[in-house]
């Protein structure tokens, strides 16, 4: 009888695991179903392709979030982002950054979004007036001093900018150093009011297009592998809400290996429909080298910091840690490579 009982117990207590199961996983489905939303600053550039490409071939949507795009400078973005009221911003190199770190902002380098691969083709590089370099003979010293430089201030074109210099035997002080807008450029360069100018693709391409400019200084030959911007994130997805982090950065480096397959016909047409370009000067033009696993080059990292210091623009250094969190990459990776 107690045997008896015992199996009777057995099945009862079987048939309302079988029954209760598949309402425990409907349950669990609609909770996961709703789509968690992201705030990412965005901007139609080249080095962004890899989240065109995420939102593009639904790797977002596959990870359940849904992303919201939105366009803001970089003071703005650094502060929602320390605040959370915004979880992603993707932007070149600046000490502003560093800055917002430094005095205590929770905001983390957690991806590569571009760097400067030695054997990689110039998406950056210092562009010179074409009349200027007719003829070849003449030296940098020479050729740089007293000249105009249009140079994005405290980021990493003038830390580009400056090693030119110190390689040719000047100062900083010894050259003149303004920012006016890419499209300016091209007119100024017209005019001969610009000498030289820090740039980066499609601009490059443009020049080379106009006659007017010609490539002087691959980025590569001066700074070889250094990453000159990064997916940061802020509080909401390195401690409110990492999970969210995670998949984002799943859905990231997703794009990032799409990306890196180059110009097949998909990423050209998802590259000209954000970027607003034609295909043809996308098919010219270098576009950024990016990690397919996502990682940094600490180092390049620390003798940012070090060449910031030196300036003034820091006033103190940090230790890798405080600034670069490898967590997403890594999980990121293993989940790419199980399959998952």
């Amino acid at each position: 009888m107690t045997i008896f009982l015992g199996k009777y117990v057995a099945i009862v207590l079987l048939s309302m695991i079988i029954f209760i199961q598949p309402c425990l996983s409907g349950a669990e489905a609609q909770q996961t179903s709703v789509p968690v939303k992201l705030k990412v600053v965005r901007f139609p550039f080249l080095s962004y392709g890899p989240v065109f490409i995420a939102e593009e071939e639904g790797f977002f949507a596959e990870q359940g979030i849904q992303v919201e795009f939105l366009k803001m400078k970089e003071a703005a973005a650094l502060q929602a982002l320390a605040l959370g009221s915004i979880d992603v911003w993707a932007g070149i190199f600046t000490v502003g950054s560093l800055n917002a770190i430094l005095r205590g902002a929770d905001i983390r380098l957690v991806a590569d979004k571009g760097h400067f691969a030695a054997a990689g083709c110039p998406s950056f590089g210092l562009i010179a007036r074409k009349d200027l370099v007719k003829t070849p003979d003449v030296g940098d010293h020479q050729l740089l001093k007293g000249r105009r430089f249009d140079v994005f201030i405290s980021s990493f074109e003038e830390y580009f900018l400056d090693k030119i210099l110190s390689r040719s035997g000047l100062k900083p002080d010894e050259v003149v150093k303004f920012n006016i807008p890419p499209p300016a450029q091209m007119d100024a360069f017209t005019k001969g009011k610009l000498d030289f100018a820090v740039t980066s693709e499609p601009w490059v391409t443009r020049y080379k297009r106009s006659g007017h400019a010609v490539l002087r200084t691959r980025v590569q030959e001066v700074i070889p592998d250094f990453n000159y911007a990064f997916i940061r994130f802020g509080p909401s997805l390195l401690k409110k809400n990492p999970e969210s982090g995670r998949r984002f950065m799943v859905a990231y480096l997703k794009g990032v290996h799409q990306y890196n397959l180059g110009k097949t016909d998909r990423n050209l047409e998802i590259m000209s429909k954000h970027t607003r370009l034609d295909k043809s000067l996308l098919s010219e033009a270098c576009w950024p080298q990016i990690s397919s696993d996502g990682r940094i080059n600490p180092q390049s990292v620390l003798e940012f910091q070090d060449w910031a210091l030196a300036k003034g623009y820091l006033d103190s250094k940090m230790p890798i840690e405080k600034m670069w969190d490898p967590r997403f990459v890594e999980h990121a990776n293993k989940t790419l490579q199980s399959g998952n």
